[in-house]
């Protein structure tokens, strides 16, 4: 019995010697987010964050308007001769009133037979092609609308504002904001005595805020010609599909910029 008891607390010894050589060996566990930790090895220096914001507004001055020219005849050659007929009349027109002739384009050009009640062979054929012209002035914008109304065959589809200067207008609305952080920082270093030195930046990237005018207004617009004159009424009574002016837009943007705070000493 004496010898059984000594082997069992021999074996708690060793047990227990071998549980705290295992615990006297192992590491520190740490544990936290990625941010967390990297503060904890690499504690960052004083910083300031400095928000800087730039706007700036302009007005789309280029419009993108597509018109569809549908004609229909017995054949199809017919047809596609009165198309071109009828869309040469136009950019005639178009051209003679001042638009480019660069900036008028025919495009995705389509035909399809007509067929009666019954009977297997076409009774006609109907060919459609889209015009798409650009504008920059409210006049030709008026002249595209009064073409669609004065013919049957033209249907205006849809108008596209833009802006010719986006790019531009992008890289000033980009250095207004730039210009708004270091006036801060020249204010804050002068103000509080101290030095700040840029270490990081964070982009908001550029936002476009379109504002149309409204509506009792875009009628009235579109009611006057070029001159200060009550435009024809084919033109007024195109006012509800065709936006009388360029739409505003807004560029917008923010910039922040992380600033270290120099240690003279």
């Amino acid at each position: 019995m004496k010898k059984l008891l000594s082997l069992s607390l021999a074996a708690a010894a060793a047990a227990s010697l071998a549980g705290f050589s295992h615990s006297s060996l192992a590491q520190a566990q740490l544990s936290g987010t990625p941010d967390e930790l990297r503060e904890f090895l690499y504690p960052r220096p004083n910083t300031v964050n400095i928000n800087g914001e730039g706007e700036l507004t302009a007005y789309k001055d280029t419009a993108k308007v597509s018109l569809i020219v549908t004609s229909e005849e017995r054949s199809l050659s017919q047809a596609m001769k009165v198309n071109q007929a009828l869309r040469l009349e136009l950019i005639q027109e178009f051209v003679t009133a001042g638009i480019p002739t660069d900036a008028i384009n025919n495009s995705k050009f389509s035909s399809s037979p007509q067929f009666g009640l019954f009977g297997r062979n076409p009774n006609s054929f109907e060919v459609s092609a889209r015009m798409e012209i650009q504008v920059t002035r409210e006049e030709h914008l008026q002249l595209l609308a009064a073409a669609a109304d004065e013919h049957d065959e033209v249907v205006f589809e849809s108008t596209a504002f833009e802006h010719s200067e986006e790019d531009d207008f992008e890289d000033q609305v980009r250095e207004i904001a730039v210009q708004d952080v270091m006036a801060q920082k020249a204010y804050y270093e002068s103000s509080l005595g101290l030095e700040l030195k840029a270490v990081n930046f964070f982009y908001g990237g550029i936002r476009r805020m379109a504002r149309a005018m409204p509506q009792a207004m875009m009628a009235q617009e579109m009611a006057m010609d070029a001159s200060g004159g009550r435009a024809s009424s084919s033109v007024s009574l195109a006012a509800p599909a065709v936006a009388p002016t360029f739409d505003e837009v807004e560029y917008q943007t923010n910039i922040n910029v992380v600033f270290e705070i120099v240690d003279e000493d």
